[in-house]
């Protein structure tokens, strides 16, 4: 699985004499302007390189002493170490590369695209970083900023702040015992990197006039083609995470100089810009015509808020694959639940039998967490295997997850789910009815369902229960996401998350059974309706307030305490300026009364009235 360490895949090239018919795209390949071109000279010196080694080798086989001095790991590796071990090296990368075939990638594609060409809000790699509508300043308050134009840090000075426009606008923000002050500097800091980020976008060479569009495109169907000024090449988008704009808060790091992305430079920013006029006054913010502003961007001002890919390469073969093409991540999340909650509750059925109590089996554990282990590489590059409602709709309200793939992937982990119940009741049918015999049924909806394990649980301990155990669930995933934190990398993510819910199971197993999940319990629900067990499933109000509450609750309350103690980047509503906050809320419930068609009611009542 990607880990987002490694955004280029180098390709294993063939020793084929013959050489595999090119098309005209890649006409360019195999020439001295070829990046992946081999000289003769490199060849031989390849090949000299080649038979010292091979003389050392035997040299050291024969015993003879080697005079190279020995060096340690640490030196070896510069320090470099991850959970996996020492940093992994150009040969070991190769040597892992599988044999491609010439003229493979010509009949395939996407094999050639970089991994990174669309965001994937995985858990199997740190999240992306995308521009939200919240971080960017609308039409109206940027031409409110225009016709209001004030000096640099003049907030600041208002309250006889001392500061240097250029620190406040890198974030170095002094504390100081009064919020006012701070309040200040905060405000001048955010008003002169929007002023400056709308100069560059709207008098940049990336207008959408000599795009021919607001929309950002990022095909990259060929190694070859040179990038223009909104292409993110490979070599960045380890830099960038997987969505964003290469300008500013897109990186988390505000240190971080844009890269060039053409090989024209870019033309120099000023330190200071000219806001004042010779007699001192102020003058308006360096914009384009208000003509100009009103036509060519949408009402959020930034085309990356719109559409984050506009076409990418596909490899489509046959008709299915072209339907798998438009719905593919829904399709991977319902293997990936599949997976996790068919090996689960295969699991806590062989507990179940192995134990004529029916008690609480730790191996059970250790098979849900290897369960969502394997879930996550099998479609994490793809969905993300997110496996969760829950954490589907806090990676959209913390992370900017697209609300339109929201509904698909409902569908998707809730199907996921019954069809998991179902296999894994029919794989053990035989046995669940010799259990049947001489036991009650309770132990066979317990091992597909969750509720109060015992008696004297009642309805605040259970919906706590998994209030508590889904918040802590989200903190870790938040962390392990959060590229600026602590990343594990190496691929470590998926085998992690395994570990800590197998630790949630331990922790919150006891009590409710730990759904922590909508549909881990309401899809085996339905599949035990439909199988005959009759209406009681549902007469326990648990079922909602547990794992569809109490889960969901529980994810919004922990990504707000990580997103409030540790994550600093924009797009989580947290960081937000409170009136973008509302402005966001205020065009969202414009947008439902819309759908609803409630403002042609309210105006019909108006020309009534």
């Amino acid at each position: 699985m990607d880990d987002g360490g490694d955004t280029r895949r180098p390709r294993a090239r063939s020793d084929a004499t013959s050489p595999a018919p090119m098309s005209p795209t890649r006409s360019r390949r195999g020439t001295a302007g070829d990046p992946d071109f081999v000289s003769p000279t490199r060849r031989a010196t390849d090949t000299e390189g080649l038979r010292q080694r091979n003389s050392m080798a035997s040299r050291r086989s024969s015993g003879v002493p080697s005079l190279a001095p020995r060096t340690t790991l640490a030196q070896r590796t510069q320090g470099k170490f991850t959970m996996a071990g020492p940093e992994e090296g150009p040969q070991m990368r190769l040597a892992h590369e599988p044999f491609v075939q010439p003229g493979y990638a010509d009949l395939n594609p996407s094999y050639e695209q970089p991994a990174n060409t669309k965001p994937v809000w995985s858990l199997a790699k740190p999240l992306p970083r995308v521009v939200r509508s919240g971080m960017v300043p609308t039409k109206d308050e940027l031409l409110q900023a225009r016709q209001n134009a004030q000096l640099p840090a003049e907030n600041s000075q208002k309250l006889g702040l001392q500061v240097d426009p250029n620190d406040l606008e890198q974030g170095q923000i002094a504390k100081t015992a009064d919020p006012r002050k701070m309040a200040a500097q905060v405000e001048d800091a955010r008003l002169q990197r929007e002023a400056n980020f709308m100069n560059k976008l709207l008098s940049g060479d990336a207008t959408p006039s000599a795009r021919g569009g607001s929309r950002l495109s990022r095909t990259s169907s060929s190694r070859i083609r040179r990038p223009s000024a909104w292409d993110l090449p490979p070599e960045n988008l380890s830099t960038v995470q997987e969505g964003g704009t290469p300008a500013t808060s897109e990186t988390g790091r505000e240190d971080d100089e844009p890269p060039h992305f053409s090989e024209d430079p870019l033309a120099p920013v000023p330190e200071l810009p000219e806001y004042q006029a010779d007699d001192g006054k102020a003058e308006a913010l360096s914009l384009p015509d208000l003509d100009e502003i009103h036509s060519a961007y949408p009402d959020d001002l930034h085309p990356l808020v719109q559409e984050l890919v506009e076409d990418e390469v596909h490899n489509n073969h046959t008709t299915w694959s072209v339907i798998r093409t438009h719905h593919r991540e829904a399709l991977a999340e319902a293997l990936g639940v599949f997976v996790q909650l068919f090996v689960g509750f295969s699991a806590d059925l062989a507990g179940t039998f192995g134990n004529s109590a029916g008690t609480y089996s730790i191996a059970a554990d250790w098979a849900w967490g290897f369960a969502t282990m394997a879930a996550i590489y099998v479609c994490g590059g793809v969905s993300g295997a997110h496996l969760n409602p829950a954490i589907t709709i806090m990676l959209w309200f913390y992370r900017g997850f697209p609300k339109r793939l929201m509904p698909e992937y409902f569908a998707a982990q809730f199907l996921g789910a019954f069809i998991a119940a179902l296999a894994a009741y029919g794989v053990y049918y035989e046995s669940i009815h010799h259990f049947l015999q001489s036991n009650a049924t309770t132990d066979i909806v317990t091992s597909f369902v969750t509720s109060q394990r015992e008696s004297w649980i009642g309805v605040g301990t259970a919906f706590f229960n998994e209030f508590m155990g889904t918040a802590v669930l989200t903190i870790i995933i938040l962390a392990l996401g959060d590229d600026q934190n602590a990343p594990p990398g190496a691929g470590m993510n998926s085998f992690i998350i395994g570990l800590v819910i197998m630790l949630l199971c331990m922790t919150f197993g006891y009590q409710t059974g730990a759904a922590l999940n909508p549909s881990r319990d309401f899809g085996p629900r339905l599949a035990l309706l439909a199988l005959g067990y009759g209406r009681a499933l549902f007469t326990n109000p648990y079922w909602f307030y547990g794992p569809f509450v109490g889960a969901i609750s529980g994810a919004f309350g922990g990504g707000f305490l990580y997103d409030f103690f540790i994550f600093t980047g924009g797009e989580s509503p947290v960081n937000y300026p409170w009136e973008r906050t509302e402005r966001a809320m205020r065009k969202s419930k414009m947008k439902w009364a819309r759908r609803l068609r409630l403002s042609r009611k309210d105006d019909g009542e108006k020309t009534v009235q």
